[in-house]
């Protein structure tokens, strides 16, 4: 179950009333911030630059997201936050999204922000004469507070809820909300631009790229560069797995062939995390890169990589007996690893 913490007194709301306790108020947050927040070895925190953030208010919103998403938006009264994709009318993905339930009929939406005009345009064409509106956030961004994934001792959620106090009720703290996907990605945190907050938190962080190394030592795609705009099928992601489609749910844009996948079983490729053997950590591959056996069969192809851990929709059946894979016009073979948090039997989880 995800919950959502949520900052309701935050002292930027004082400002009119309370200037100089506002003043001062801030400043020692600034000071309990610098001298506090320290983040465990095996912990990080990352800000997500290329995820941004929308809101959704009206009478009709929640009808409106539940014509629209893989997933039932009802059940985001019970756990808070939830994950879906968004299908074209032919059954293909056009993008992924988490959507935070911030009361009756009003949802914050996390999606891929090299995307976002896309997706704006998406959710207007549906929109019809609901009455919904749709507000961009740009005043807002997301941090994802996360295990180190390093093969040792991995931090509890009860640690990184730990870690987590630091921030709640601090100027600038928005929410918090477990990821809906699995629990090994942590926390993410929605925090205001500009605010004692996120300066300390990027003073912090640094340039941590550790949450993007981790969800691809996990083998999770997100956005749409792994998961490529109308051409891949919902299973292709792991959406079942990731807890973001639901088969009791109504009507949605494009049920019928998701529907049809999941009860006649024919998912055959899959989303899979592989290692690069390369110590040329800085060689950029080129997307879509086809992945093939000892014997030259396509078994893939290569979606997106960061230093030598990339993410590959594969044959999985055919890609986990195989020997040798390697990228297609390059020689440095490539390791495929089946995830942890996959379901043992796949036929019968799908």
């Amino acid at each position: 179950m995800a919950t959502i913490v949520i900052n309701k007194y935050c002292l930027h709301s004082a400002s009119m009333y309370f200037p100089k306790l506002l003043k001062y108020s801030r400043l020692l947050s600034s000071l309990f911030l610098r001298r506090n927040i320290s983040i465990p070895s095996n912990v990080c925190v990352q800000e997500l630059n290329k995820r941004t953030l929308l809101k959704l208010t009206g009478p009709d919103t929640t009808d409106y997201l539940q014509s629209m998403i893989t997933n039932d938006i009802k059940n985001v009264k019970e756990i808070s936050t939830l994950y879906s994709l968004l299908l074209n009318s032919r059954g293909k993905v056009l993008y992924d999204c988490i959507i935070y339930r911030m009361n009756t009929n009003e949802y914050l939406v996390e999606y891929d922000a090299t995307a976002a005009e896309y997706f704006h345009r998406h959710l207007l064409m549906y929109r019809l004469r609901k009455d919904v509106k749709i507000q961009p956030l740009t005043d807002l961004c997301v941090y994802a507070l996360c295990r180190k994934y390093d093969g040792n001792t991995h931090p509890s959620v009860s640690e990184l809820k730990s870690v987590l106090n630091n921030f709640t009720g601090l100027e600038g703290f928005i929410l918090s909300a477990n990821d809906p996907r699995i629990e090994d990605l942590g926390i993410r945190i929605i925090v205001k631009n500009s605010t004692t907050l996120q300066k300390a938190l990027n003073e912090t962080v640094a340039a941590s790229n550790c949450y993007t190394l981790l969800r691809y030592k996990l083998g999770i795609g997100e956005g749409v560069l792994d998961h490529p705009c109308g051409e891949c099928l919902p299973f292709e992601t792991n959406v079942d797995f990731l807890n973001g489609v639901s088969f009791t749910k109504g009507c949605y844009i494009g049920q019928e062939l998701t529907a049809k996948a999941h009860f006649v079983l024919t998912v055959r490729k899959r989303l899979m995390p592989v290692i690069l053997n390369t110590e040329n950590l800085d060689t950029l591959f080129p997307p879509e890169c086809a992945i093939i056996n000892e014997t030259g069969q396509k078994m893939g192809r290569l979606r997106s990589h960061f230093q030598q851990y990339g993410l590959a929709l594969l044959k999985y059946e055919e890609s986990l007996k195989s020997g040798y894979l390697k990228l297609k016009g390059f020689d440095w073979k490539l390791d495929v690893i089946r995830p942890s948090w996959w379901p043992s039997d796949l036929k019968n989880s799908i």
